[in-house]
């Protein structure tokens, strides 16, 4: 594993999240990092997976997002990781390694069916539970009320039984999904 490559991909990805305004400034370090924080820790559980494919999954998996590209956000994702590969000088069986499992880690029309995939789909759900993502969807205002409760409500429900591949990954977060889950359910407008 080139931990030297993985450093600059991540420097780059957090001062493009700094600088080019096209997501949150909570992102980077309330999302990217706690999916890093995450994989990190399924990678010690799941020793025999691809480390350095999840971590650059990790560090890619938003880039679409990242850069504002208004287009399919796993699609996107996966292109610009080529880009960003490439100018790494990554050989072409690692991009497209890290490709699939970007193509799959929301678990929407296609299912991650590699080890790394499972795991980085799994960590960047996980990393809804442990930090305020809920709390900060609702607060941009982008949809109603009602809007938001039956997104965060299907959210957590892909998050929790289509996302994480593991039990032992389940069982970690299952009491702050089901604290969630009961909160905004029980909320009214």
């Amino acid at each position: 594993m080139n931990q030297g490559k993985i450093l600059k991909i991540k420097e780059l990805i957090k001062r493009e999240c700094k600088e080019l305004g096209f997501v949150s400034n909570w992102f980077y370090d309330e999302h990217l990092c706690r999916v890093e924080k995450n994989a990190k820790w399924l990678l010690k559980k799941i020793p025999e997976a691809d480390k350095e494919v999840v971590l650059l999954g990790v560090w890619l998996h938003d880039t679409q997002r990242i850069r504002g590209i208004k287009i399919d956000h796993q699609k996107g994702g996966a292109q610009e990781a080529e880009k960003i590969m490439k100018q790494n000088g990554y050989d072409e069986g690692t991009i497209k390694s890290v490709q699939s499992v970007i193509l799959t880690h929301s678990c929407n029309s296609k299912m991650p069916v590699s080890l790394e995939g499972k795991i980085l789909a799994s960590a960047d759900a996980m990393a809804h539970y442990n930090s305020n993502f809920f709390l900060r969807i609702a607060l941009q205002g982008d949809r109603t009320f009602s809007e938001y409760k039956k997104w965060a409500l299907e959210k957590l429900d892909r998050n929790y039984n289509r996302k994480i591949f593991f039990d032992f990954a389940k069982e970690k977060i299952e009491k702050r999904h089901n604290i969630i889950k009961s909160f905004i359910s029980n909320s009214d407008n």
